[in-house]
């Protein structure tokens, strides 16, 4: 079975690091966007995980994050960002992000884990895993 995963990264260098780091995971079917009306207007493909940016050209993350989850509130949303301020952390934890991720060196392999073993509890959850 084949997992839809929504990347959503205005700058392009890092959008494509986001995808090597994710590229080996079986199963995950990606695809990018610059802009948070761009990833809305495909939210019809029902993704399974959405990795979202905080500060994006067109509206702020956490806008897009209320957003995708008004149309579809089982969407699993891991952040990505630089932004390391507590009070937003948890408020996004609040609005039931699945995970958040200071963007660093190590963020990389620790997104790789992340959605690794996401795809794991939901495939668990969905009975394809005993």
């Amino acid at each position: 079975m084949s997992y839809k995963l929504f990347v959503i990264e205005d700058n392009r260098t890092e959008g494509m690091l986001l995808q090597l780091a994710l590229v080996e995971i079986e199963g995950l079917e990606m695809r990018t966007f610059a802009n948070g009306q761009a990833m809305l207007d495909k939210m019809y493909e029902n993704p399974t995980i959405a990795i979202v940016d905080l500060i994006l050209p067109d509206m702020s993350g956490m806008e897009l994050i209320k957003k995708i989850k008004a149309q579809n509130e089982n969407v699993r949303i891991v952040v990505v960002s630089a932004q390391r301020s507590i009070d937003v952390i948890a408020e996004l934890q609040a609005q039931g992000i699945y995970n958040y991720l200071i963007k660093s060196e190590a963020c990389l392999s620790y997104l790789h884990d992340v959605i690794a073993d996401l795809l794991i509890i939901i495939k668990y959850k969905n009975g394809e895993l005993k």
